[in-house]
């Protein structure tokens, strides 16, 4: 990260945090003016050729931002359009996410050939699915679980009045009972990114622990498996680029902490057996038992 970045960015959480409800405001305000090709591509305005298409799955806390980036670039250099339409939600109408479940809107807004769709938040029902190079990125529930509540507490950027409720109330919730609060929604998604990927053609389900522990395998898995490998020199880039090591634990920091296993550090014992069991078949489905 270069020097005015790094300020750009404390300045950024400085406001974000002393006036929250206009940050919020400012935020809604700004986001409004962009996101023209996803407005387009939701109305059946972009219509695509090349290369097959590209969907990148993944959930919150799962190192879904550094993956999204890498695949964006690798996706411009072979000539696909990006298109981000979780973000899009989130950002201009976070009261119409649900859209993205609607058959008509799914049928107009994705394409088997020319685009790079991501991150998707969840398993949405995209018609002729296995036409598509899917990529699935997950990560122990109980880590994401536990790295999700320093993020909403923290760090995450107030997009929308639902983020800042986010806020509001993982600051008067201790961590052990906000995980034990959110984890019958994890496992519901979990559960949904299971059953409807993993193991289903053109699909590659991967692991974020395998991401950071073993990057240059995983990255050369991922090109492989969506052909986004007409740029060699962009490839070498993003295995330059790659660190993922982090120096203490900044809790206002993005990449707060990448260690498999972190909720056993951060949760009381009674807290992680009682998370066992609320995510029991998640941790079978997944083999993090």
């Amino acid at each position: 990260m270069s020097k005015s970045t790094s300020i750009s960015r404390r300045a950024r959480l400085w406001v974000m945090k002393q006036c929250p409800e206009t940050y919020v405001k400012l935020s809604q305000a700004y986001n409004s003016r962009l996101w023209k090709r996803e407005r387009r591509g939701l109305e059946g305005g972009v219509i695509p050729e090349g290369a097959p298409s590209v969907l990148f799955y993944s959930y919150y806390r799962c190192g879904s931002m550094f993956l999204s980036r890498a695949l964006q670039k690798l996706a411009g250099a072979n000539g696909l359009q990006h298109l981000d339409y979780c973000s899009y939600f989130v950002k201009v109408h976070p009261d119409q996410g649900s859209r993205l479940f609607d058959e008509a809107t799914l049928a107009r807004a994705f394409h088997p050939t020319g685009c790079h769709y991501g991150t998707l938040r969840r398993a949405y029902p995209i018609p002729s699915h296995e036409l598509y190079r899917s990529v699935l990125l997950l990560r122990d529930p109980r880590d994401c679980l536990v790295s999700h509540y320093y993020s909403v507490r923290d760090s995450h950027t107030l997009n929308n009045r639902g983020n800042l409720e986010a806020r509001r109330e993982a600051l008067r919730t201790d961590i052990d009972q906000w995980v034990l609060g959110k984890a019958s929604e994890y496992a519901q998604d979990f559960e949904q990114f299971h059953n409807r990927l993993v193991g289903k053609p053109g699909v590659l389900f991967l692991r974020y622990e395998e991401m950071v522990t073993a990057f240059p395998d995983f990255l050369r898995k991922v090109v492989a498996h969506t052909g986004l490998d007409q740029d060699q020199e962009a490839v070498a880039r993003i295995l330059e680029e790659a660190d993922f090591e982090v120096s203490g634990e900044n809790l206002l920091a993005h990449k707060r902490s990448v260690k498999p296993g972190n909720h056993l550090k951060k949760l009381k014992p009674e807290t992680v057996e009682r998370l066992n069991g609320a995510l029991a078949e998640v941790l079978e489905l997944f083999a993090y038992r």
